[in-house]
């Protein structure tokens, strides 16, 4: 695995783009205004999650319809096109930087996309997912799927004609995987999945077996919102998120977006009274999507290279500090005294092995981001699985509550109480498919991160255990987050960790791990 580059290494590793090249600085000026609009689009996302009136959304779901239309103009004007191709003739060659091939690449991949759409049916899309989303935060509210049953049916019509458009080599859903993911399947991730289906139920059975137990009950209490939210930002600080270029409020669903980054960066938590870890580790895996995109070059800003390589890269981030860092022992050793100032009289007589073991509690459970890591990737397997048959078109979106609680039965053991536990309590199904394989796919590369950190840094939980996360974020922003989408997902997590993506870092992280908190036996 690779080891710290030299400061001069890292200089010159800075990506920059051939400005003094007349076709580049011309496909810069024209995406910078794309990607403009885009960070307005973002923000009106961001504005209807946090604080839109309620009986605002109709016209929210206009405004963006007519943003998404203006933005589909730009992606498919003829000159465009041509500009591509002119640049995809010599980009290829000297003096042009990888910054130039990525910028080209990516104008591509859009252009050809935006071009397989017609406007009205983008501006559709905008309209049902503004509405869908209205919808199902009062479903969820009301545990009332029929309500928002309609509603995810015309999404799905819209996602299977999307498909249909775009085209695909042998499964419909192909199509929307590769918008989050370039180039994965179904065929590669069925692949993928099957051993961490394996080794997440072969661990949870051991430990189900070996009988032991993990106190958990120091999570529960009485936790005012207020003070949560001021432990929240200090954790966040202490992480390195920079609040002069970002922002914490709540929401239904935690979430992490950007208007430009690394310069405006933000977050939502979504708090709950009784039960502490839901915020704080929310926190900490938003905080991480967060981390990624301010660590990007300021010399992409304003390009469609600003942010992560993708949806799955930037989960590994999301997951690599929630889960490999932020649930650790040594993390809280670090940082226990943040909740301790937060809540005194909760915290007076546990300490830091307590809480960083009650967080690591394995116990299944109906809510996805609530789950332990053994337990997690079924979470988003049984996801995975039904909205492919959706796409597919396999099942039908009426039957998609009593699926669900039989897939939990089978993976779990445990069956929903109620559909606002269960189908309803994801926000995602909203806006489309595609993108839960994304949270597996993170923790596989999070996992191989994680070694190739431990192999760099032997004094790293000495280090977290002192309050330290600065050497990590220093070295993630110089070996990763820099390059933004530069380079294309399997391309940057070996030129991070040395190797091509590897599952077997996973399995071996999960039972190494467990096997010790859980003290299981070979």
């Amino acid at each position: 695995m690779s080891s710290l580059h030299s400061q001069q290494e890292q200089k010159a590793l800075m990506p920059e783009f051939s400005r003094s090249h007349e076709e580049v600085n011309a496909l810069l000026g024209y995406l910078q205004e794309i990607s403009d609009l885009a960070a307005l689009g973002a923000l009106a996302d961001w504005d209807q999650n946090t604080a839109l009136p309620e009986e605002a959304g109709d016209v929210r779901g206009a405004q963006l319809a007519t943003l998404r239309g203006v933005l589909h103009e730009r992606w498919t004007a003829p000159e465009l096109g041509r500009l591509i191709a002119r640049l995809e003739k010599v980009v290829e060659h000297e003096p042009f930087t990888d910054a130039d091939r990525a910028l080209v690449r990516e104008a591509r991949r859009e252009h050809e996309k935006a071009t397989r759409l017609p406007r009205s049916l983008v501006e559709e899309m905008a309209r049902v997912e503004a509405a869908s989303f209205e919808a199902w935060r009062r479903a969820r509210e009301q545990n009332d799927f029929a309500s928002f049953a309609p509603w995810l049916s015309r999404t799905v019509a819209l996602q299977r004609e999307v498909a249909d458009r775009y085209g695909y080599r042998e499964t419909r859903y192909d199509a929307l995987l590769d918008l989050f993911e370039p180039d994965l399947t179904v065929r590669k991730l069925d692949a993928l999945f099957a051993p961490v289906r394996e080794v997440s139920l072969s661990l949870l059975k051991r430990i189900q077996e070996s009988g032991r137990n993990i106190d958990a009950s120091c999570l529960y209490g009485h936790f005012p919102v207020a003070q949560q939210d001021a432990l929240c930002k200090r954790l966040l600080e202490a992480l390195g998120y920079n609040f002069k270029r970002g922002g914490l409020a709540h929401s239904p669903h935690p979430f992490t977006t950007s208007f430009g980054s690394p310069v405006d960066v933000r977050l939502t938590i979504h708090p709950q009274e009784n039960f502490i870890a839901s915020a704080v580790m929310a926190t900490i895996h938003e905080g991480g999507h967060a981390l990624y995109e301010q660590g990007c070059a300021f010399t992409l800003l304003r390009t469609p290279l600003a942010g992560g390589a993708s949806m799955g890269v930037h989960e590994s981030q999301s997951r690599l500090w929630e889960n490999y860092i932020g649930s650790s022992e040594p993390f809280w050793q670090g940082h226990f005294h943040l909740l301790r100032a937060a809540f005194p009289e909760h915290f007076a007589t546990i300490d830091a092995a307590t809480f960083s073991r009650a967080l690591n509690k394995v116990e299944p459970s109906l809510i996805r981001i609530e789950a332990d890591e053994v337990t997690y990737n079924l979470h988003i397997i049984i996801r995975y699985e039904l909205e492919r048959e959706l796409i597919n078109g396999e099942l039908a979106v009426e039957s998609l509550p009593r699926l669900w609680n039989a897939r939990y039965r089978e993976y779990l053991g445990i069956e929903p109480d109620s559909d606002t536990n269960g189908v309803l309590q994801d926000v995602h199904w909203t806006s489309g498919f595609g993108y839960f394989p994304s949270y597996t796919l993170g923790n596989l590369y999070a996992a191989q991160i994680y070694y190739t950190l431990r192999q760099t840094f032997a004094d790293f939980d000495e280090r977290l255990a002192g309050g330290d996360t600065s050497f990590i974020l220093d070295w993630l922003r110089q070996h990763m987050y820099i390059y933004g989408m530069i380079y294309l997902p399997e391309d940057l997590i070996q030129r991070v960790t040395g190797e091509m993506p590897d599952a077997r870092y996973f399995a071996r992280y999960l039972n190494e791990k467990f096997g010790r908190l859980y003290e299981l036996t070979n």
